[in-house]
């Protein structure tokens, strides 16, 4: 039997090893992506990660963003180029708690998530931290079937035509320049955790690109054609997972007349005119999940318009646990404008996080086509900054309208200057014309919808004359600042051309 005066000493001998194990556990749990060669980094702040030092992207928004893997609890620091008073994390249901003296903010991350840092209670030139999963799934880089960008360095594919069974996969720490489209094409994925960088998809081409790979500068004298950052036209079986999508200048994720679509963990930002985040397209059997989005148009749309017959319609889309920044242009969660096809039909919006919307609404359905939306569910969404409108569901004429003009003489003059944009008026003796080219709203679920901080705004229901209303439409459970709303009175919302509004 061995003596227990030594126990003593071995017990504290056990301890210091368990506890230099358990911090190599700990920093053992973030992986830091390489820095990408001459891409700009945030002049405003440094981020460490379990003491590693990850680098912070810098973005015209202005906003500064950084991506790292990690898989359990990490210890964050960030040094910041400016005096901190004050530090608000959204979205607020992710329940971090920070602390924070002069420059230095430190917080905790138990799991992979996406957070919005804002100081001194000011929304300019937020930190985006993007905590993801490790990331398991890799192809490998010398399958046929696959276009592989490799992490720390600039790459200039300019357009990239993916083709069936193909994987486009940008490693962490790399930034691609191009745009990426497919016609066609069936079982593509596109994955990874790098950047892909859209400031020039407004005027793109292969030949751009390859004259001006050596000198940046030189992008912005050279014209090339527009092009929609990430467009599948015709396609089935595509998955997009982990990328960032990066200041672009024209619509973003834009599925067409597609078929089984799973869009999920995607960060996008940017702040340029029409630039929206994902645009659903007359497609079916869409999944978006677990997105970061902050654009200065709409965040996430669904439309039905383009060269496809009426029967071509949208069909059973789900949208969940994403957060959602709508800057002054466009809206959070929007069906609209363009909805020509017979039915929009069969769409949840679920489990949302809506961090700001400077302008517009947060939820909105705006028909200016021809289509019938039904069988829409908005539910578990929590609005912490709408500056304008919560909800906003109306039957118009508008300039993108089959009975709409873009002939800016005739649109000075029928503007209709008020509570949309975009928005035409139809003289009295038109009325029966332009009536024959609008839809339909009904069947609205909007359930356990909280405003959990910032304004009351107000809402809009509108609909185009009594043979076009906007009706059966059930409110449940709205709830204003920790108060539920108990009567429609109360709930500051402007009806016209209305039927079956209820309030539980």
């Amino acid at each position: 039997m061995k003596d227990s005066r030594y126990f003593p000493s071995q017990i504290k001998s056990l301890c210091f090893a368990v506890l230099l194990l358990s911090r190599f556990l700990l920093y053992s749990q973030v992986t830091a992506y390489p820095e990408p060669d001459g891409f700009q980094s945030s002049p405003e702040y440094e981020v460490m990660v379990n003491g590693k030092k990850n680098f912070v992207y810098y973005s015209p928004v202005p906003a500064a963003y950084c991506s790292f893997d990690i898989n359990g609890p990490v210890d964050i620091v960030i040094k910041v180029r400016r005096d901190v008073k004050w530090v608000d994390v959204r979205p607020r249901s992710a329940g971090i708690h920070v602390r924070f003296k002069d420059s230095i903010i430190q917080l905790r991350l138990a799991k992979p998530q996406q957070l919005s840092i804002e100081l001194n209670g000011s929304i300019k030139n937020p930190l985006f931290l993007f905590a993801n999963a490790p990331d398991i799934h890799k192809p490998e880089k010398n399958d046929k079937n696959v276009i592989y960008f490799e992490a720390g360095k600039i790459h200039y594919p300019g357009v990239i035509d993916l083709k069936s069974n193909q994987t486009l996969y940008i490693e962490g720490g790399a930034v691609v320049l191009g745009v990426i489209k497919a016609k066609g094409a069936n079982n593509i994925k596109i994955a990874g955790r790098g950047v892909i960088d859209g400031t020039y998809n407004n005027r793109f081409s292969d030949s751009l690109v390859k004259k001006s790979k050596d000198d940046t500068s030189l992008l912005r004298t050279l014209k090339g054609k527009y092009h929609r950052f990430m467009e599948f036209v015709d396609c089935s079986n595509v998955t997009i997972e982990g990328i960032t999508l990066h200041n672009s200048t024209t619509w973003q994720i834009v599925p067409i007349n597609c078929t089984n679509v799973h869009i999920k963990n995607i960060k996008i930002i940017s702040d340029q005119a029409s630039d929206d985040g994902i645009d659903i397209v007359r497609s079916k059997k869409v999944t978006i999940e677990n997105c970061f989005i902050r654009t200065k148009d709409d965040n996430i749309v669904i439309k039905a318009h383009l060269d496809y017959p009426k029967t071509i319609s949208v069909d059973n889309v789900l949208v969940s646990n994403c957060i959602l920044w709508n800057a002054l242009w466009g809206n959070a969660i929007e069906i609209g404008f363009e909805l020509n096809a017979a039915e929009i039909k069969n769409i949840i919006f679920r489990n949302i996080d809506i961090i700001h919307v400077e302008a517009g609404a947060a939820l909105s359905i705006h028909n200016a086509g021809s289509g019938h939306v039904k069988n829409v569910r908005f539910e578990d969404i929590r609005i912490e900054d709408a500056r304008q409108k919560l909800f906003d569901f109306a039957i118009f004429r508008s300039v993108y309208s089959e009975d709409g003009t873009r002939d800016p003489e005739v649109r000075k003059r029928f503007y209709l200057n008020g509570a949309w944009d975009g928005v035409l008026s139809v003289p009295a003796d038109k009325k029966d014309h332009h009536a024959t080219y609008r839809g339909q709203i009904s069947n609205i679920l909007l359930k356990n919808i909280k405003v959990i901080d910032g304004l009351f705004p107000f809402s809009v229901f509108y609909g185009f004359d009594a043979q076009h209303p906007v009706k059966d439409v059930v409110i449940e459970n709205l709830v204003v600042h920790g108060k539920k709303i108990q009567r429609l009175a109360a709930a500051k919302l402007y009806q016209e051309n209305t039927g079956n509004i209820l309030l539980r």
